[in-house]
């Protein structure tokens, strides 16, 4: 074990700040908190915060603009300001405490549409130039056409004077051996890969309405295998699109807490979207009992 004490989560906050070359004004811009919070943060005065839930939305929020382990801290700010083990893990409340992001709308500027519309005509006029010589200058290189003339066919002869073909008749003449008769191969048959096995256990996607906040999006999905409960996902999910959106999870049975249900539908086994019945925070297992 290190002689050397752990340096405290301000401590951390700081120097990785500092590390980036972020002045406090920087990180309140990126972190969309005020620089008195963050100074606060940093001085490990978590008593001038509004609460422990503001508290730790505000350490796991600055740890993941400087690239820090938020559980890490979090779990380290459980022993420093005496709070429980089990409030380490954040609830949709908690979200409340973490501001979202503006984003600032990309505005187009009337010289730069301009300049875009000025570079298209002149492409598009260079493009029918090139085209027009390439037409002129293919055209003059082709040989001039030349008319050819059949020669006359001969004049047949009486029908009768045509010589006829008689059919083979008898035994082969000396010298020869009849014709062998040779089977035809079967044609090969391409070989089709057998699809591969599909993965054993019940496969779970989530979808959450477009136009739901985050904290209506917040969901913890924790997965069974084999006996044995393991967390998953623990955050607000991305509105409107299936999560995860490639290679669904896969486990025995699942257990899903939803901040709001009636925002969050189901996708099990690729089939149609469900929505559980009741509104509000949710607690249900599947496959359902």
């Amino acid at each position: 074990m290190s002689n050397f004490p752990q340096k405290t989560i301000g401590q951390q906050f700081a120097e990785a700040r500092q590390a980036k070359g972020w002045t406090l004004a920087e990180a309140a811009r990126r972190t969309n908190l005020k620089p008195p919070l963050l100074a606060a943060l940093e001085a490990d005065e978590f008593d001038k915060l509004p609460s422990v839930s503001n508290a730790r939305g505000f350490i796991r929020l600055y740890a993941r603009e400087l690239g820090l382990d938020g559980w890490l801290l979090l779990s380290q700010f459980s022993g420093a300001a005496d709070v429980p083990v089990d409030m380490l893990e954040l609830e949709p409340e908690d979200l409340e405490a973490i501001p979202s992001r503006a984003r600032a709308p990309r505005t187009a500027t009337s010289q730069g549409i301009g300049l875009a519309l000025i570079i298209t005509v002149i492409l598009v006029a260079v493009g029918v130039v090139a085209y027009k010589l390439y037409t002129v200058h293919s055209f003059s290189n082709q040989p001039p056409a030349q008319t050819i003339i059949p020669p006359a066919p001969a004049p047949l002869g009486p029908v009768d004077h045509l010589p006829v073909a008689k059919p083979m008749t008898g035994a082969t003449p000396a010298g020869t051996q009849p014709r062998a008769e040779v089977p035809l191969s079967p044609r090969p048959r391409l070989a089709v890969p057998a699809p591969p096995p599909a993965a054993k256990g019940l496969r779970l996607q989530l979808i959450a309405d477009a136009d739901a906040d985050e904290k209506s999006r917040w969901v913890r999905v924790t997965a069974i295998r084999d006996g044995r409960e393991e967390k998953i996902y623990q955050d607000s999910l991305p509105g409107g699109g299936v999560f995860p959106a490639g290679v669904p999870w896969v486990a025995d049975a699942f257990i899903i807490k939803m901040g709001e249900a009636s925002a969050i539908g189901i996708i099990q086994n690729g089939g149609p979207v469900q929505k559980y019945e009741l509104p509000g925070v949710q607690i249900i297992k599947l496959p359902v009992d």
